[in-house]
């Protein structure tokens, strides 16, 4: 899956340097998540209280977190951040990667399954049917690029949030 995205450009990565321990790091990373391990049955992100900014599992080597999202902040897919931690020479260096999460790149594979459907079954003789097959194209590609846009946006975030963090003690 990740070289899926990778080659569609929904995919990003980055490493984080700190001179905190490795242990200070995670206690602090801990204060700013809410545990949550993203199942059906979760409560939901409005509910969760506004000190914590985002939610997810973190353990001493690795995490696995996602923004929350605010009250009508329906259409957006904040994507999931998947990172490594290790400690080498005094120094804490924190592997990210950035990937959509598996319900918005289900909502367009669903997008694009209905595309194909629509394909195999008009005639084209009409107007109103190649309108309604331009109108979903344009959805999945409008989807694509908020995906894009929002896992940039995450990236240069949670780069704020690590420096915050660091900064912290």
């Amino acid at each position: 899956m990740k070289s899926l995205f990778k080659s569609i450009g929904l995919y990003d990565e980055f490493i984080f340097e700190t001179e905190m321990t490795k242990n200070q790091f995670v206690m602090n990373l801990k204060k700013f998540i809410y545990e949550s391990d993203f199942s059906i049955f979760e409560i939901a992100d409005y509910s969760i209280p506004s000190r914590f900014e985002y939610r997810g599992i973190v353990n001493e080597n690795d995490f696995i977190i996602r923004r929350k999202k605010h009250f009508f902040d329906n259409n957006i897919q904040n994507p999931t951040i998947k990172g490594v931690l290790d400690e080498k020479d005094g120094k804490t260096w924190i592997k990210m990667e950035l990937s959509p999460s598996n319900h918005s790149f289900f909502k367009i594979l669903f997008l694009l399954t209905f595309l194909c459907i629509l394909f195999l079954n008009f005639n084209f003789k009409n107007n109103s049917d190649v309108t309604f097959i331009l109108i979903s194209i344009f959805m999945v590609i409008i989807q694509y690029f908020i995906l894009k846009r929002n896992i940039k946006k995450s990236k240069y975030d949670f780069k704020r949030e690590l420096t915050f963090i660091v900064q912290k003690k």
